[in-house]
Parts: structure tokens; C-alpha cells; sequence
């Protein structure tokens, strides 16, 4: 559990809530105008647009109690908080990541724009906390912070970096850091596994593609079975999505074709930078581990078993350079596919 303690605002923490409390009591009032104003355009007679029809006078009336008891909530909360006058201090180690996606509207059978929401959140010595995006960007994996954060509405006021992780001692020093990622990892020669996961990583890319270009393909070969001709030419745009994703497929079906012949895989020296958990409500659940050498996506297993400073092999495709495997400081091998 981390450390918490009750202090006193400060007067910068005080501009904050101030600064927040003024944005969110200004907010509702532009909202109104803007609303009237477009009703002012669209219905210029309001009251007789709306008169008999009691369905959308009571769906208006509980969106706006629905929008403004909302931004009531985050008033009063924040008004609390400057009312009291106090903050929680929160001092711990950072020992997870967490981005939660949330999309809304876009499904298949709805005309509905896709909306998108990313919320962030940090785990301290393992508990939750929501940041914004700034707080969570500034933080990795392992380092230890102190974050100062509005009891109430929950506002983050203050977040310090502390203690990194390579200033505990725990991961390599500079030297042994320096002499892993120069260190030169002679080629593997390709095991039966290995081909396995070619085939599964050609198989992942020839369905990619196929799932691209077949929504585009299908309506131009019903207007060809169709007789429409003149169609085709003034959609001709709609074979430039199949054509291009046909040019990607031959370009990695040759580059697949040119790693197995090699049958040898390349090693890159890596060390783990941090660590990322993403939730989704449409998707399923990934972990990203970031690296040296880039970003690789992980199973739970792995994830849970990397920690930031490790010292990773990733082997790679000759040609393709597309990571296949990693070995751990335990010298165990892991297929990333």
C-alpha cells in the first residue's frame, strides 16, 4: 500500500481548483447559448415546433438534467475541496500502467460516428489511481513518485518523480547497460517453432489484407455481374483500396518467402523501458512491454514476468525485421505470435 498523508492546500494547488471551478461554471452557460442558437436556426417558431409533442419535450428535459446534474457533481466537488482546504499525498512506487479505451456508437448496422475515450490510470505500490494524460506520460514502470491529489474530485495536483529505477541500483549499472545493448548476438538458425510462427505471422498478414480489400472487392464485382459498366468507371476509386492491399500481400508474401529460405533468425540486445496494460471495451486486452528497441505486445504470462531494467534478447526476422521471439535473463525463450 502506498504512503498517504492529509496536508494543506497550497496556493498554487488553490489556483488549480480555482482554475477548474471557473472552467466547469462557465462551461454550462456556452453550452445554453450555443443550444439556443441552434434552435434559434433550425425551429424558428420553438413553441409550436414542440407543442402537442410531449415525447421530445421529456426527452430534452432529461438530457439536460442528465448533462447538468453531471456538471453539477464536478462543481460541488471541487468546491468542497477548496472548502476544506486539504490534499491527500500519495508516496509510492509505480507498479502498473493502465490505459482503458472506451468506444462508443460505430457498430455494424448503425450510420453512428465512433466516439473514443482513453482513460489513464497509475498503480502505486498497487492501487489505482486516474491521472490525465500528462501525469501519465511523465512515468514509467518502477519509478518511485510522490502525487499530490484533490480528496474530493479526485484531481491530480502535483506528481514528482523521485527515485528512477536505474538510481536504486536495481536494474544494470551504466557500464553493464552500456556493454549488454553493444553486445552482438550471432544469428539463430530457425527451429521447427520458429517456421511455426512464420506461418502463423503469413497467415495473420494474408487475412489482414483479405478482411481490407473484401468489402471493396465484393461491391465492384456485383457491379460487373450486374452490367454496370458505367458505374465502374465513375467509381473508379473503388479498386484502389484492393489494388494497394494486393501490392502489400505480394510484397510480404516475398519477404516471407526470403526469411524461411534464410532459416536464420537475428538477435537484437533490448532492455525493458516499461510496461502497459490496455483495456478496451471493444477490443480484446493487450500488454505492451516498451523496450530499447521498440514496443512489443505480450502475453500475460511474459508480461508478469519482465520487470523494468531487464536485460531481453529479441530475435527477429532476417528480411522482414519482425520480432518472433524474446529470451529472458532466465535464458527461456517466448513466441511472441
Amino acid at each position: 500500500m502506498p504512503v498517504k498523508e492529509i496536508l494543506p492546500l497550497s496556493p498554487s494547488d488553490i489556483k488549480k481548483l480555482r482554475q477548474q471551478l471557473i472552467a466547469m461554471l462557465a462551461f454550462p452557460v456556452i453550452v445554453i447559448g450555443m443550444f439556443l442558437l441552434c434552435i434559434s436556426f433550425v425551429f424558428r417558431d420553438f413553441k409550436n415546433s414542440f407543442e402537442g409533442d410531449t415525447i421530445a419535450i421529456y426527452v430534452v428535459i432529461g438530457f439536460c438534467l442528465f448533462f447538468f446534474g453531471i456538471i453539477a457533481y464536478t462543481i460541488a466537488t471541487t468546491a468542497i475541496d477548496l472548502r476544506r482546504g486539504l490534499k491527500h499525498r500519495i508516496s509510492g512506487r509505480v507498479t502498473e500502467k493502465r490505459l482503458n479505451v472506451q468506444s462508443t456508437g460505430g457498430r455494424s448496422g448503425t450510420r453512428g460516428k465512433t466516439r473514443t475515450a482513453r482513460h489513464y490510470y497509475l498503480h502505486v505500490d498497487d492501487e489505482e489511481f486516474s491521472v490525465d494524460y500528462r501525469e501519465y506520460s511523465k512515468v514509467k514502470v518502477g519509478m518511485d513518485i510522490v502525487m499530490d491529489r484533490a480528496p474530493i474530485s479526485k484531481r491530480t495536483l502535483d506528481l514528482i518523480v523521485v527515485l528512477q529505477p536505474d538510481e536504486r541500483g536495481v536494474s544494470l549499472t551504466h557500464k553493464d547497460t552500456t556493454r549488454f545493448l553493444e553486445k552482438r548476438i550471432p544469428h539463430t538458425r530457425y527451429t521447427q517453432r520458429d517456421f511455426e510462427a512464420l506461418k502463423r505471422m503469413w497467415y495473420a498478414v494474408l487475412k489482414r489484407r483479405l478482411l481490407l480489400a473484401a468489402p471493396f472487392l465484393s461491391v465492384g464485382i456485383l457491379l460487373l455481374i450486374s452490367g454496370f459498366w458505367g458505374f465502374m468507371v465513375l467509381l473508379f476509386p473503388l479498386w484502389i483500396v484492393p489494388l494497394y492491399q494486393g501490392y502489400k500481400l505480394l510484397r510480404a508474401s516475398r519477404i516471407h518467402r526470403k526469411d524461411r529460405f534464410s532459416a536464420h533468425k537475428k538477435g537484437v540486445a533490448a532492455l525493458v523501458e516499461d510496461k502497459v496494460t490496455i483495456t478496451s471495451n471493444r477490443t480484446s486486452n493487450s500488454n505492451r512491454v516498451g523496450t530499447t528497441d521498440g514496443t512489443l505486445v505480450v502475453n500475460t504470462v511474459l508480461y508478469d514476468q519482465l520487470s523494468v531494467g531487464d536485460g531481453i534478447v529479441i530475435f527477429k526476422t532476417q528480411f522482414g525485421n519482425v520480432p518472433i521471439s524474446i529470451r529472458t535473463k532466465d535464458n527461456q525463450e517466448t513466441y511472441l505470435v
